[in-house]
């Protein structure tokens, strides 16, 4: 099997579910309880919290564990615009979002538009998938409550100056609030910076960096104020009440341990695979990289390739691969269930046709250049056949 998809999830390792095992039989207690137990769990929960906090140079009272990252950005978008409504009660407040987001960002934004609850703009997006940063700073009004972006674009690999960007936004709006969906970097780039960095919130996953599905982290500044969604319990510091994902959340902190100091060695290898593919690729007639302009060190990720074959279906592409025992996908794992052109691609700039026929290549470290090697024969033997037929 050769799994290029680490971009949708990055397999867990049978070494990691092992090791998860053996520390949740210590610490299988519910961390609300004052036994032995209970303390117990809690200080395991507390570890992880630290281990993810330590990635991102933030607190560990900033980081709030939830099912992932799609409730992450549902904490801080819902709660940042409820708590806005309460102190403008003229009008709904205004909410910026890019044009390239995560669905989960893109759906939930339209949604507490489609409510009432905001009036929604959307920044556009240059050729190579950077966000229009004049055009963002321009929709920026006296009633806007905040804007969320994401730091790494998930199809394309794009990486976002959002540093750059929030910096220039509060230069102007210093009470302006900051969403950042970074669940794509973490693993992939250095980010001790980030908790510095004046963000007022951002999304990760686990399941993203090889832990478990089904849990994510929430980083919150110790200054933002959100109205939680969910009431009845004070877990998390009462921004999201329930028992805790003790397994996910182990499993989470452990990964945050095992990946420390580690991306640079990571991404080289990752970042190796990446070039050798993009140009096995490039040399197939009709084949397009998109965005290549964004192929640097600082401006992509390091494992990411996103192409179109003219004349050749994206389908046609990746069923093949499965076949052949080559695992990729069409973008976003969120929406790949659903049969439409990538609304990222579009906003770019690209026709209905690429955007529905584009694959996206996604390495993890484990790759190898014969992987590559048995790829690109694939990739020739799949077009050869098309064009024939």
């Amino acid at each position: 099997m050769i799994y290029v998809d680490a971009n949708a999830t990055y397999p867990v390792t049978p070494k990691h579910y092992m090791d998860v095992a053996a520390l949740l039989q210590q610490v299988d207690g519910n961390p609300s309880s004052i036994h032995a137990p209970g303390r117990n769990a809690k200080v395991a929960l507390e570890h992880a919290r630290g281990y993810l906090a330590q990635l991102l140079g933030a607190r560990s009272l900033e980081v709030v564990f939830t099912s992932g990252a799609t409730e992450a950005n549902n904490l801080a978008l819902q709660g940042l615009i409820g708590r806005a409504a309460l102190s403008q009660a003229e009008r709904p407040p205004q909410l910026i979002i890019t044009a390239a987001e995560h669905s989960s960002v893109m759906d939930t934004a339209q949604t507490l538009q489609g409510r009432g609850l905001c009036r929604l703009e959307i920044a556009p997006v240059l050729a190579s998938g950077a966000v229009d940063g004049d055009a963002l700073l321009a929709q920026i009004g006296p009633d806007t409550a905040g804007v969320a972006m994401m730091h790494a674009n998930n199809e394309t690999g794009a990486v976002i100056d959002v540093r750059g960007l929030s910096q220039r936004i509060m230069e102007f709006y210093p009470a302006f609030q900051v969403h950042v969906v970074g669940l794509q970097l973490l693993g992939k780039a250095g980010m001790t910076w980030f908790g510095s960095s004046g963000f007022d919130s951002a999304a990760f996953s686990a399941h993203k960096i090889g832990a478990s599905k089904g849990i994510g982290a929430l980083f919150l500044n110790a200054g933002a104020k959100l109205l939680p969604l969910s009431i009845g319990g004070g877990q998390e510091r009462g921004r999201r009440p329930g028992t805790e994902n003790m397994p996910g959340i182990v499993s989470f902190g452990l990964r945050c341990q095992e990946i420390q100091g580690r991306h640079g060695e990571v991404c080289a290898s990752m970042r190796c695979l990446r070039d050798a593919w993009r140009l096995a690729v490039e040399a197939v007639p009709g084949a397009v990289v998109h965005a290549p302009s964004v192929f640097t060190d600082d401006r992509s990720l390091p494992n990411t390739v996103n192409f179109h074959i003219e004349g050749v279906s994206g389908d046609d592409l990746l069923l093949n691969f499965d076949l052949a025992g080559i695992h990729a996908s069409s973008g976003s794992a969120c929406s790949s269930s659903v049969a439409r052109p990538s609304h990222v691609l579009l906003a770019m700039g690209y026709s209905d046709w690429v955007a529905l026929n584009s694959v996206r290549v996604s390495f993890g470290p484990d790759g190898t250049v014969a992987d590559v090697e048995r790829m690109a024969e694939v990739l020739r033997e799949v077009v050869a056949r098309v064009r024939r037929g």
